[in-house]
């Protein structure tokens, strides 16, 4: 997380939250800039130290690229029936959540600036791939809200294996 935001050039605080669907998602938080992860994104990486890069990767990008800044923004207090990304995070917690969604662009975007950070700190950038396929057969037995605002799976898997061999042959 923080060789990750150095490369990003922002600060942000990582949250892990409750929440049995993975997500992650980045938000501002009494001020603070957060990226957070649910504990079901937690449970679908298990242990590869390289998908999350990539998914730190990605949100951080958000941040970097403006996606949150510019992002319609409203004021919530989270808790466990908001039906928002972080839901259960903390209660009685004042967020600036961003609409929950960005555009599709705005996804592309992120995930290429993620490749970059990956290289950047020598992280394996499959691990984005690898993740992406995980989610792919999560999202083939139940649909993940988040997913709907995003490129489906199977483009942003092509779309990172295309960046990822055009990174490599330069």
């Amino acid at each position: 997380h923080l060789r990750i935001n150095r490369a990003a050039n922002i600060q942000s605080d990582l949250y892990i939250v409750e929440g049995d669907e993975p997500n992650a998602f980045a938000a501002f938080v009494n001020g603070q800039r957060v990226i957070g992860i649910n504990l079901g994104m937690v449970k679908l990486i298990g242990g590869e130290i390289n998908e999350y890069a990539a998914l730190i990767g990605h949100e951080a990008a958000h941040w970097a690229k403006g996606h949150v800044d510019s992002g319609q923004t409203r004021t919530n207090t989270l808790n466990a029936s908001a039906g928002v990304p972080a839901a259960g995070l903390i209660s009685g917690l004042s967020v600036d959540l961003i609409d929950a969604s960005y555009n599709r662009d705005q996804e592309r975007e992120a995930d290429a600036q993620g490749i970059d950070y990956l290289l950047l700190n020598n992280y394996d950038p499959w691990g984005a791939v690898t993740l992406h396929e995980k989610l792919l057969q999560m999202d083939r037995g139940l649909r993940l809200p988040f997913l709907s605002s995003h490129p489906s799976s199977e483009e942003r898997i092509e779309s990172l294996k295309a960046l990822i061999e055009a990174k490599k042959s330069q």
